[in-house]
């Protein structure tokens, strides 16, 4: 019997290999191929005959599906904090007997304390050895955080506000890193509000799994609250939809309102958002902002960055040497071009000079952060730029100098105080540069310090009471004798926590003084007594408030003593007219010439 599996020996087509199969191997299912010979239509032109290989057909490789990041529930400790958050929003800021959000200084005060407090619990709660992860930024910024709560309890600002919620953040933030620059608390709260639902769900899978272990009795928690919330809220849509249930669900509120006190749908909301808030707080985000502070040697400078740095910096040093000779001619010396006083020769000039301090700063920080800062050629480089940086010190001292002589001249104020702030800023950012330079760090290093300078600046400034504090200097020199700080009492007086500080005044020999200061000092009793009867409740109140309506209060007899029969709005321009002929450099002759303000009875409209 022949084999029908071999091949018919007259057969002169054979079977072609598989690639990459052992000798003699037949590909049982390919087709018959023939060896392409010479002159055949398949033929290679650059082989005689079958290729030598054969390139394989690879399917692509298999990549795992990475497993999804399973977000760790919260604990019970979690979520009795955020459940607190919400209690102390509630107690801090909501007003019941006006059914609606109440901000003032008591109740911000409380409410940056206990948020800070049960952040610290929250993070210790377990942690035996907690106190080794505390670091110096961590006591700074409690410190801080300390401060803003004793100014809010005092007289609360807009300002004051802000850093306590950034405080807060950072407090959070601070307890996890022990680095935590103004950059990683940027981004940690910026990347907590962009995954604030995973979050939200872990919080949720916390409270589910804490349901289901919780029980009255032999009954779980969890199979009665979810069917009774689902139950409510089909219910809220059918009365949407029907108006008979919706007016037996009125019916049925109106009832249990009787025997319990419901919250308000506008508190609902209140307490949703309080309580996110207080799940991005109790577990925050913790993303710091990459980058090395230690500068690595990048390559060589090229020929052009070398010629136009050098360039550069020699122009630079030449102007601003030659600035600074104009000013010890004439700033310095106390001897102004002619036809013009130093305050004319000093005005203005110390905010534009800032920004150039500031532009300096700038200029060299993207100068070297490359090749430059470590390059051997660019020796000369760096220490022109070392040069410029001493420049700007010496105009730095110009600018500190033209602020003294405007305080010398009317007076302190909180706009001058902002410019003292802001000039040792800059000169601040100029040493950090200085010693990036020097020490041969990144630019990620000079920029985490100088955002840290800038926030521990406006911190500073939010809490000082630079009102109270220009007031009493103010003060102090009119009563020796002088009118041009007078220009700002009127700014002063309007402030809550500078008011009282004027009382001084009501004694001053100028009968005209005495009147327009009493006039601006009842406007501003008037406008505490409103505030005081709209905050009615613990929460609005604040320590600065009360005192100065006390102070005012007291003064009342002195106040209507010193203001006689003079029209009020006669005093507050008369006033104004003295201190601003003051400024003017008016003669003493010109100024007591200025008439005082006419009685109440002579004064028409």
């Amino acid at each position: 019997m022949e084999n029908d599996s071999a091949a018919p020996p007259s057969d002169p087509t054979p079977f072609t290999v598989t690639p990459f199969a052992p000798a003699g191997a037949v590909a049982p299912h390919a087709p018959p191929q023939p060896i392409g010979g010479m002159k055949q239509p398949d033929h290679y032109p650059l082989w005689p005959g079958q290729p030598y290989r054969v390139a394989p057909q690879w399917a692509p490789p298999h990549r795992p599906v990475a497993p999804r990041r399973r977000v760790r529930p919260f604990r019970p400790v979690e979520i009795a904090a955020a459940l607190g958050v919400v209690l102390l929003a509630d107690v801090a800021m909501w007003s019941g007997s006006a059914t609606t959000v109440a901000i003032g200084g008591a109740g911000l005060a409380v409410l940056f304390a206990g948020l800070a407090t049960v952040l610290f619990m929250t993070f210790v709660r377990g942690r035996s050895g907690w106190w080794r992860r505390g670091s110096v930024r961590l006591g700074l910024v409690a410190g801080l955080l300390a401060l803003v709560i004793v100014r809010c309890a005092l007289a609360p600002t807009l300002g004051t506000a802000a850093a306590g919620l950034g405080l807060v953040t950072a407090f959070g933030i601070a307890l996890r890193v022990r680095r935590a620059f103004v950059p990683d608390v940027v981004r940690s709260a910026v990347g907590g509000v962009f995954s604030l639902w995973p979050r939200i769900r872990a919080a949720a899978a916390g409270a589910r799994a804490l349901g289901s272990r919780t029980r009255i009795g032999r009954v779980s928690v969890l199979p009665i609250v979810v069917p009774a919330g689902l139950v409510v809220v089909f219910l809220g849509v059918f009365a949407l939809a029907n108006p008979l249930v919706a007016h037996g669900l009125d019916a049925a509120w109106s009832a249990l309102a009787r025997f319990v006190v419901l919250p308000s749908v506008g508190r609902l909301f209140f307490w949703s958002f309080a309580l996110v808030a207080g799940i991005a707080l109790v577990r925050p985000a913790c993303r710091l902002a990459r980058g090395g502070e230690i500068a690595r040697p990048s390559g060589e400078a090229s020929p052009t960055s070398l010629s136009v740095a050098r360039n550069a910096l020699v122009g630079l040093n030449v102007l601003f040497l030659a600035y600074n000779a104009l000013d010890a001619t004439y700033l310095w010396s106390g001897s102004p071009p002619a036809g013009m006083n130093t305050q004319e020769y000093a005005h203005q000039g110390a905010f534009w000079l800032t920004l150039a301090l500031l532009m300096l700063t700038a200029v060299i920080g993207v100068m070297f952060r490359g090749p430059l800062a470590h390059d051997a050629r660019a020796r000369t480089s760096r220490w022109l730029a070392h040069a410029w940086m001493g420049q700007g010190l010496v105009l730095a001292l110009g600018t500190y100098r033209r602020i003294a002589i405007h305080i010398a001249k009317s007076g302190l104020s909180d706009l001058r105080i902002v410019g003292i702030l802001g000039t040792s800023l800059v000169v601040c950012g100029m040493v950090l540069v200085a010693l990036q330079l020097r020490q041969g760090k990144t630019f990620t290093w000079l920029l985490r310090r100088q955002l840290d300078a800038l926030a521990l600046t406006a911190v500073l400034y939010v809490v000082a009471p630079t009102h109270l504090v220009s007031a009493q200097v103010n003060v102090a020199r009119v009563l020796g004798g002088e009118y041009r700080p007078l220009l700002h009492a009127f700014r002063q007086s309007h402030e809550t926590e500078s008011a009282a500080s004027l009382l001084p005044l009501l004694e001053h020999p100028d009968a005209r003084v005495r009147q327009g200061v009493a006039a601006l000092l009842e406007d501003e009793r008037q406008r505490l007594r409103t505030m005081a009867s709209d905050r009615r409740e613990w929460r609005q109140r604040d320590l600065a408030t009360g005192r100065s309506l006390a102070a005012l209060d007291g003064a009342s007899e002195r106040i209507e003593l010193a203001l006689a029969d003079a029209n009020a709005d006669e005093a507050r321009r008369v006033l104004l007219e003295i201190s601003r002929a003051a400024n003017q450099d008016r003669s003493l002759e010109e100024l007591l010439a200025i008439p005082a303000a006419r009685g109440r009875s002579a004064v028409t409209y």
